[in-house]
């Protein structure tokens, strides 16, 4: 349980540099806009009558293109966007960003000073010593070029978001009978036969002709469309290369050790223990009466002089700590859930809590014990600051020896012979598209970035990497093309055999139907036809353990009567028909023991569905405006 509260502040952590980043980006793009979008201020949607700047539709759709750049690589093409409708991704993402917002303005949810500024002062981010600190939280803004006010209206809108979907999820609840019958459904066992009708036993007698390929190349031009791409001369400067070059004196480390003294403190921390009743996901506002009581009863105990390590160990539903009484250990700030967190270290060592509610539900906590906070000798941390400082400095030297560099090349004609000149060595890139790491730099999204808005000719600022700086030149530029079908020939013949074998296997399958729905033996049919045919047992919960058959197959044979024939199946492999021969019902002396972990299964996909029903039932009250002179035509 206490692994889960740190995991919480994890995912909040990785949620938080997303809003970051989000936010730089969009910030950079208001700023530069003149160039992007010619001066035009015009809102890219307006929702209910409020407007949403072009620059953050402009921002958004730009980080699903580089998503799916990433994931397709080459075969990512303007024409596959349209395809997948990208530009209606992004107007209905910020649509329904602006929906919940007004919605909690509605409704008067908000999220003020005191919430907000605890949220980020959890954030492990921002924290030194496991204390939250201002200057470590103003320089991380500063490294991304942004300032605390927008980065704090960025994190404001994020909690007022989760506030809203928080409040609409935790209204659902299951009954009895959706969970019975959802695992009835899951743990029903069918035996099938099968039978395969395998493409590639089709291939070798498959022919293409000319007139295929021309069509099927003139007609899916986007299969084979290339990305622009981009050919770079470029210098690293490595910060190990420096470092012999830089010192640090003792005097250096103890003037840091005296200017930063809270970052080698250890902070307060604590020792709790807590009894927890967890709360089941049916049962409403009964249920939580029953697990507040519980713990009631608990603490009643107590104060007549019951044991509470005891109790802990006869009724904690945390298995985790129930065995230890449920001690916790020492904790410090920042490491709970912040309720829990709260009433810990609010207490006094040996007092015991009023229930507490939390996401898991009912606690009571004892505090233990305390530790003071501790500071390090300077003897203790000497080597880490000296460690630090030198890293720090030789960054520095390599940054400012980046710019002298830069400046000269800049100015070159002739990059690589002036580099060489300088005692730089120079590397040269071959074509590439967006989302291939560099060699010796790797994937850097600012180096990327870079080079994607440098003109021919043009030279890069020095741009950080991991291991130090790099100097970059475009020297060659080639522009998105769909290659001719000679060029890409080898590639539309084994579509087009594989189109026609599929085909083919597909008419095979089901010209096979009607003898089995007749009765013929669907093992006797397969050895006369010459094919693969096969029996297994399964059900949606434990899938045959052939791990193929099952990807194939699917949820297909669920639907098919007992005795009944299926429709031609079509799998990577080739196309299946089935026979279902046997369906069983699940005991049901096996559903209590699985009852849990299926409630908190069907709750989260029952309020996911909710969520989606709320949302799109909001949308479909709302007056949206979509100013396609700025986000240009939708897809049809």
């Amino acid at each position: 349980m206490i692994r889960a509260m740190r995991e919480n502040l994890k995912v909040l952590s990785v949620s938080l540099w997303i809003v970051i980043a989000a936010f730089i980006a969009t910030t950079f793009l208001v700023w530069g806009k003149g160039s992007i979008t010619g001066g035009d201020v015009s809102a890219a949607v307006t929702v209910n009558g409020e407007e949403v700047p072009l620059a953050q539709y402009q921002q958004l759709y730009r980080s699903y293109v580089e998503f799916y750049q990433q994931a397709f690589k080459d075969r990512f093409t303007e024409e596959l966007a349209r395809q997948m409708k990208l530009k209606e991704r992004v107007v209905n993402d910020l649509v329904q960003e602006r929906l919940l917002l007004q919605w909690a303005r509605k409704e008067r949810i908000g999220v003020g000073d005191q919430e907000l500024r605890g949220q980020i002062e959890a954030m492990p981010s921002f924290q030194e010593g496991g204390r939250f600190s201002r200057d470590r939280y103003l320089r991380l803004l500063a490294a991304r070029r942004l300032d605390p006010v927008t980065f704090e209206a960025a994190k404001r809108t994020d909690l007022l978001r989760q506030k809203v979907e928080t409040l609409i999820r935790d209204g659902v609840k299951l009954s009895e009978a959706e969970l019975r019958e959802t695992w009835t459904l899951r743990h029903e066992r069918l035996r099938v036969q099968y039978l395969v009708v395998e493409t590639g036993s089709l291939l070798p007698t498959i022919q293409a002709t000319e007139e295929e390929l021309q069509k099927y190349h003139g007609e899916d031009q986007a299969q084979f469309r290339r990305l622009e791409q981009r050919r770079v001369q470029y210098v690293v400067l490595s910060v190990k290369t420096v470092q012999g070059q830089v010192t640090v004196t003792d005097q250096d480390v103890e003037a840091y050790y005296r200017e930063q003294p809270r970052e080698f403190e250890q902070p307060r921390r604590v020792r709790a223990a807590h009894i927890l009743v967890r709360v089941p996901p049916t049962g409403g506002s009964e249920a939580e009466a029953r697990a507040r009581g519980k713990l009631e009863a608990a603490q009643e105990r107590i104060k007549g002089g019951a044991d509470f390590t005891q109790l802990a160990k006869e009724i904690s539903e945390d298995s985790a700590s129930a065995a230890q009484g449920g001690d916790l250990g020492f904790v410090a700030e920042g490491e709970l859930v912040p309720t829990f967190e709260r009433v810990a270290f609010g207490l006094k060592k040996g007092e015991v809590s009023q229930p507490v509610r939390t996401e898991f539900g009912y606690h009571l906590i004892k505090l233990l014990d305390v530790q003071a906070p501790v500071k390090k000798s300077l003897k203790e941390v000497s080597g880490t600051i000296r460690a630090k400082l030198l890293s720090e400095r030789a960054d520095r030297l390599a940054q400012s020896r980046g710019e002298a560099l830069q400046k000269t090349l800049a100015g070159a004609q002739d990059f690589k012979a002036e580099a060489a000149r300088q005692g730089a060595e120079v590397r040269e890139s071959a074509l590439f598209p967006r989302g291939t790491p560099l060699e010796g730099v790797g994937r850097v999204r600012e180096v990327e970035e870079a080079i994607w808005g440098t003109a021919v000719g043009g030279t890069t600022l020095p741009l950080k990497i991991p291991d130090g700086y790099v100097i970059a030149r475009l020297v060659e530029k080639k522009d998105p093309y769909t290659p001719p079908l000679t060029e890409v020939r080898e590639a539309v013949v084994s579509a087009v055999k594989r189109q026609k074998a599929e085909a083919r296997a597909m008419e095979r399958a089901r010209a096979l139907i009607p003898a089995l729905e007749k009765g013929e033996d669907l093992q006797t049919l397969a050895r006369r036809e010459g094919l693969n045919a096969g029996e297994s047992s399964f059900s949606r919960a434990t899938p045959t353990g052939d791990q193929l058959l099952a990807q194939e197959l699917g949820q297909s044979p669920f639907s098919v009567k007992t005795g009944g024939v299926s429709a031609p199946i079509a799998g990577r492999r080739g196309v299946y028909v089935l026979k279902v021969l046997e369906r069983h019902l699940p005991d049901p002396k096996g559903f209590e023991p699985a009852r849990a972990e299926l409630e908190k299964q069907l709750l989260e996909q029952k309020r996911s569905q909710v969520w989606q029903a709320w949302v799109q039932a909001l949308r479909a009250q709302a007056k949206v405006e979509i100013n396609q002179k700025v986000v240009g035509p939708l897809s049809e």
